[in-house]
This record gives C-alpha cells, structure tokens and sequence, in this order.
C-alpha cells in the first residue's frame, strides 16, 4: 500500500488535507526529517514544486530510503492571499508578510504572528472600496522527477473593513478577514465541512483526489 507523504510542518494543514482527501498522510517529522525548503520561486505553483522536489529528495536519499518505496506519492501545496488594491500582494510571501519590509521580516529577524499580519494588511487596505482579494492554493502531487500533476484554485471574497470587523475562531492565518458573500460568513466561521467544500485547498485536494483515485 502506497504512502502519501504531504510536504509540510504544519499540522492545521495537515488535518485539513486528510480530511479533504480521506486518506491518512504523513509529515516529514514522523520519519525524523528536518525539512526546511527555501521558497524561492516566483509563484505558488513554483514553490509547491520546489517543496516537493525537496521532500522527495529527502526521503529517496540512501539515509532514508527504508521510509520510502518505489509507488510512493508525496503532496506538496502554496498558498496565500491575493489582494487586487494591492496589486496581489502579498501573494506568495503570505506567510512571511511584512509590509513592504524587504525580506518580510522586520528588524531583529522578528516575523508577525496571524493577527499582527491580518492588521498590517487591512492598515495598508485602509479605505480603499476595492476589496476583492482571494486565497490561492497550488497543488503538487508528485511521484518523481519525471511524473508529477498539478493543481491550481481560488477561493473568492471580500476584505472586511477592520479588525473590528474580523471575525469567527476556526482556521488559521487570514482566515477571519476574508468575507465570502454567497455564504454570508469570513472564512474561519466556516465549518470544516464548509470549508473543506468551498476553500481554495479543497478544490485543489478534489483535484488532485480524482488523480489519486484514477492513478
């Protein structure tokens, strides 16, 4: 039986990914691995190849090949959010967003926490009435070098005004300050359920789900 191997420390996403594709996943850390890839590329689509091609590396070495079989799969996602009055920023550097701080880190090596971040972004929104944005996820899955599929979706909304303004407890990220219309709720009021249906990473792991299946 296959191992499908998902290219993250993050444990939320980890979850969500299991669910979404109702199959058990393994993280690099189960099997003693430092995985740390630098994101270098210049899409999302460029940076979950980058964390699959990484990952695999890892796991075919001669140190670490008893963990991984020939038929073996590893997942790799990007994502962030996209901003149109901010011309999509802050795009793949979502996770390490600063501002316009060069590197998005601020002096000291220091990063923003998930709520420092959310106020920063709606600060430089400020007033604008344009407040369409959308999270985007890529989605790799990945055999080897030569056989790999791919996996891009949006999930749609609006920026909320203000922190104030910002609401529910699920999710993680920006998930209280993106609205979504048709379903009157921020993306972290959305049941898992809801989101696992709706949410940019849902769509992608469906996508990528209906490979597995036909694989």
């Amino acid at each position: 039986m296959m191992t499908i191997w998902f290219a993250s420390g993050n444990v939320h996403k980890k979850k969500e990914l299991s669910d979404i594709l109702n199959i058990d996943l393994k993280i690099p850390f189960e099997a003693g691995l430092v995985f740390e890839p630098e994101e270098t590329g210049n899409t999302f689509f460029e940076n979950a190849l980058l964390k699959a091609e990484e990952l695999y590396r890892l796991l075919s070495s001669q140190e670490k090949k008893d963990v991984w079989r020939h038929g073996d799969a590893i997942i790799a996602d990007d994502s962030g959010i996209c901003v149109d009055a901010l011309g999509g920023r802050p795009g793949i550097h979502s996770a390490r967003y600063c501002g316009l701080q060069p590197g998005g880190k601020l002096a000291g090596g220091k990063t923003l926490g998930a709520d420092e971040k959310n106020r920063l972004l709606l600060a430089e929104l400020g007033e604008n009435t344009l407040r369409s944005g959308r999270f985007v996820c890529a989605m790799v899955l990945y055999y080897g070098p030569t056989r790999f599929f791919a996996a891009q979706e949006t999930m749609e909304g609006l920026l909320v005004k203000n922190m104030e303004e910002s609401r529910g407890q699920g999710g993680f990220g920006y998930d209280p300050i993106l609205f979504i219309p048709e379903l009157g709720k921020t993306v972290a009021e959305l049941t898992d359920e809801e989101k696992n249906r709706h949410s940019h990473r849902g769509k992608a792991g469906k996508a990528i789900a209906k490979i597995l299946s036909n694989d």
